[in-house]
């Protein structure tokens, strides 16, 4: 059992306190944790636990396994451990430094994205003097097919680990675009985005566009993506434009450090599949 302390400032914000304790325990358990056992370690009824559960799920805190329904850290939480732990080293703030060079050079919205079985998950965002109007959250998921990020994971992922995405997401794609986006138009795309070692992509409901390069860590193993983007009334969008010169540049001068993702490791979360 979990003790509590007597501090008379926390006894006013219980589900506060709750949310932490729980918190707490699911990143103690690197392997997942069950709903019984969080809420035997807390002296907790498992019907309330349940219902927080559910709330930090949806918040992207924590992640729930659909199959064996052990509970994790999810991309919101892995975020902010990111953002707390993650830039100790001499390397990382070397690295972050030229990231906020490329934001400085570019004048966009620039953001980075680990790669993981279950997407690419946005872990540093850097806003552009105009803020979009969409926003980009630290933490959020992107998909493969109709992203400028998600493409360069199409690309450059494991395939064993993009499979179960893309049969996932193929049959709205399709829905949305025609019968002719199809799997040997998907395995094009991916082969277009290798060779250019750039993908590009406008959502035109909210009139913002793209361009994405892939990053890698010091094994030269695929990390993540890096990604720039803007309005699509002016954003540069050219295969040629300095955005994609930019992350060209940067993808092919910098490899992500040992510890930029320092405590994501451990804490991934599982694939779908």
């Amino acid at each position: 059992m979990v003790k509590k302390t007597g501090n008379p400032a926390r006894s006013g914000i219980g589900a506060a306190d709750k949310v932490a304790d729980i918190l707490a325990v699911v990143c103690a358990h690197a392997e997942g944790v069950s709903l019984t056992v969080i809420a035997r370690t807390l002296g907790l009824d498992a019907a309330l636990v349940h219902r927080y559960l559910n709330s930090l799920t949806a918040a992207h805190l924590l992640h729930r396994d659909p199959r064996s329904k052990l509970v994790a850290p999810g991309p919101a939480l892995l975020a902010a451990r990111q953002a707390a732990e993650g830039h100790y080293t001499r390397q990382s703030a070397e690295f972050v430094a030229a990231l906020h060079g490329l934001h400085q050079q570019l004048q966009e919205t620039l953001s980075v994205l680990r790669w993981t079985p279950a997407g690419p998950h946005s872990v540093w965002v850097r806003d552009s003097p105009d803020t979009l109007a969409l926003t980009y959250r630290l933490g959020a998921v992107l998909p493969l097919l109709s992203t400028a990020s998600g493409q360069i994971c199409l690309a450059f992922a494991p395939p064993d680990e993009v499979r179960p995405l893309v049969d996932r997401e193929l049959p709205r794609r399709r829905a949305e675009l025609g019968p002719q986006f199809n799997r040997w138009r998907v395995q094009e795309l991916a082969a277009e985005v290798r060779k250019r070692r750039l993908a590009r992509g406008r959502n035109f409901l909210h009139r913002v566009s793209a361009i994405s390069a892939p990053l890698f860590d010091a094994e030269r193993r695929f990390w993540g993506v890096l990604t720039t983007l803007g309005p699509s009334g002016r954003f540069p969008y050219g295969w040629r434009g300095e955005a994609a010169r930019g992350l060209q540049a940067f993808s092919g001068g910098y490899l992500v450090p040992d510890h930029f993702d320092h405590g994501l490791g451990a804490g991934l979360p599982p694939g779908p599949g």
